[in-house]
C-alpha cells in the first residue's frame, strides 16, 4: 500500500515537479470511484452521519447569484439555475482565506424562479461570516439570515449511494432538494441539507442497507482522506486556497472574472508554484516505529496536547526552520500543512510539544496520484 503513496526513485523528481503546479479546477479523477479507497473498516458500506460544526445561512433576492460571483472562488453561473451546490471559498483583498463553504441552490420550482441559496459554513466563524456578508451587500437586493435551526446537515456515503446517478441535476434524480454529491473527492459522498423536522432515512436509495454513525466519524473519515475544513485546518487570513488544497478540491474556477482576492490566487496558478499543501498524517510515540499505513486508533487522545499552527520539525535538527505546521486531529489522526519535499523522503518529524515525544508520519492523499504520475 505504502508503494502507491510515495515515489520510487526514478520518477520522483518528475512527481514531485508536477506537485508543484497549480491545477484546473477540476477532480483528478475520471469516474465517480475511480480512486477512492476507505481508510478505516468502519467506513466501508452504507452509512450516514450528521456533519459536525457547520452552520448555514441562506441568502435570497434578485441580485443574490451576481453578489456571491464577486466574492467568491467557484462561479456562481454553474449553479444559479438550480441543481446540485458546489464548493467555495471566501478570501481577504490580499487571496488569503476566510471561510470554507458549500453554496446550495434552494429549488424551489422547474424554473427555479427567484435566486435563494443556502450556504453551508463553519459555525466558529458564522458571525464574522455574516458581518462580512453585511459589509459587501450595500445597496444589492439581498438579504441574509441565519437558518441553522430549520435545517439539518447530514453526510451520506456508500456503494448504494454510488450506483445512483452521480450528477443529480434532474429534480427527480436528487437525494434531496438542497445539496451535491460532494465534488472535494469523487465517491466521497452526498451532502444534503434537509427540514429539521424530516428523518434522513426518508431520502436513502432503497438499494442500499444504511447505518447511522455518530458524527465523530464523519470528522476521522475527511481526515483520513486529506481534507481540511473549518478555521482549525484553514487559518483565517493566513492560509493560502491552493495550500489548501482548494485547485484539488474542485473549489477555485480559474476561468471566472473579478471577484475578491483573485489577484494572488491567479497569479499563483500561471506563474507560481505551491510549495506546500494540506496532507493527512498520522501521530505515534517517539518508542514506536514509523507507521507504514494510516490507521485510526481511537482510544489515542495525542491531539489534545496539539494547537492548530505548532510548528512540525526534523527530529535530526538538521534544519532549524519548522517543516510544517499542524492543522486538527481527532485520536491519532490529522491534519498538517507541509513543505512536499518533506513528504516524499519518510524523514522523521516531531511536533513541537515540550518533550518532543509525538512524533508524525505525512501519507500522500491516493486520490491526488491519477494524473500526477
Amino acid at each position: 500500500m505504502l508503494a502507491k503513496h510515495l515515489l520510487r526513485s526514478n520518477s520522483s523528481l518528475l512527481f514531485k515537479q508536477s506537485l508543484l503546479k497549480p491545477t484546473l479546477a477540476r477532480s483528478f479523477v475520471s469516474s465517480p470511484t475511480s480512486h477512492f479507497q476507505e481508510k478505516d473498516e468502519l467506513h466501508k458500506g452504507d452509512h450516514y452521519t450528521p456533519v459536525p460544526g457547520r452552520s448555514l445561512l441562506e441568502l435570497e433576492g434578485p441580485e443574490t447569484a451576481k453578489f456571491l460571483q464577486g466574492l467568491m472562488t467557484n462561479h456562481m453561473p454553474k449553479i444559479s439555475p438550480g441543481g446540485d451546490g458546489f464548493y467555495a471559498a471566501f478570501l481577504t483583498p490580499p487571496g488569503r482565506m476566510l471561510y470554507d463553504t458549500f453554496i446550495y441552490p434552494v429549488n424551489v420550482g422547474v424554473n427555479f424562479p427567484h435566486p435563494k441559496f443556502i450556504i453551508d459554513c463553519p459555525s466558529a466563524t458564522k458571525t464574522t461570516f455574516l458581518r462580512h456578508l453585511k459589509r459587501y451587500i450595500l445597496r444589492a437586493k439581498v438579504k441574509v439570515r441565519d437558518c441553522s435551526e430549520e435545517y439539518k446537515l447530514w453526510h451520506i456515503w456508500g456503494p448504494a449511494l454510488n450506483k445512483e446517478d452521480p450528477a443529480l441535476v434532474k429534480k427527480e434524480k436528487r437525494f434531496s432538494d438542497i445539496g451535491c454529491m460532494d465534488p472535494r473527492i469523487p465517491g466521497f459522498g452526498y451532502r444534503a441539507v434537509l427540514p429539521a423536522d424530516q428523518d434522513v432515512q426518508h431520502i436513502l436509495p432503497a438499494s442500499g442497507q444504511f447505518e447511522a454513525l455518530h458524527e465523530e466519524e464523519y470528522t476521522i473519515r475527511r481526515m483520513l482522506q486529506g481534507l481540511p475544513e473549518g478555521p482549525d485546518d484553514l487559518w483565517p487570513e493566513v492560509s493560502l486556497p491552493l495550500e489548501s488544497n482548494f485547485d484539488y478540491m474542485n473549489g477555485v474556477d480559474f476561468r471566472k472574472g473579478c471577484y475578491v482576492g483573485q489577484e494572488l490566487t491567479i497569479r499563483t496558478f500561471h506563474t507560481g508554484v505551491v510549495r506546500k499543501r494540506i496532507v493527512p498524517v498520522q501521530l505515534y510515540n517517539k518508542d514506536e516505529g514509523s507507521p507504514s499505513i494510516q490507521k485510526v486508533d481511537r482510544n489515542a487522545v495525542w491531539p489534545s496536547v496539539l494547537e492548530p499552527q505548532s510548528d512540525i520539525k526534523l527530529v535530526d535538527g538538521t534544519s532549524k526552520r519548522g517543516v510544517g505546521k499542524f492543522c486538527s486531529g481527532v485520536h491519532n489522526i490529522g491534519l498538517a500543512l507541509m513543505r512536499l519535499e518533506h513528504i516524499q523522503n519518510d524523514e522523521k518529524l516531531f511536533t513541537s510539544v515540550k518533550d518532543e515525544s509525538v512524533r508524525l508520519r505525512p501519507f500522500l492523499p491516493e486520490w491526488w496520484t491519477e494524473e500526477k504520475l
